[in-house]
């Protein structure tokens, strides 16, 4: 797996930070396995889920990042799930999404 973190200034100018050990977060209503990174894994969360289906989540989620706690975007996808036949079968018929 690729991991790449990179720190942007007001510039665009970048520079690169390791990045911090790989977090697990709750799974998903349809039991995909998620995970993210967080220098303290005790902060990891999810704090509301947007989307929900058989082979895609996208949640909003804290964690803490260079010493700071972060609010950010986080998208899960199993591309296991999406090709077997059963998800395929459902891909014409809208998912409902999570409740707001």
């Amino acid at each position: 797996m690729l991991s790449l973190a990179l720190r942007f200034d007001d510039q665009g100018r970048h520079e690169y930070f390791s990045p911090p050990a790989g977090t697990p977060l709750p799974t998903t209503g349809w039991r995909i396995e998620r995970l993210t990174r967080s220098e303290d894994s005790g902060i990891a969360a999810v704090l509301h889920t947007l989307e929900d289906t058989p082979f895609y989540a996208r949640s909003i989620v804290e964690t803490q990042l260079l010493g700071e706690r972060r609010v950010s975007m986080h998208e899960s996808l199993s591309l296991d799930r999406f090709r077997s036949l059963w998800v395929q079968a459902m891909l014409p018929f809208r998912m409902p999404r999570a409740f707001r």
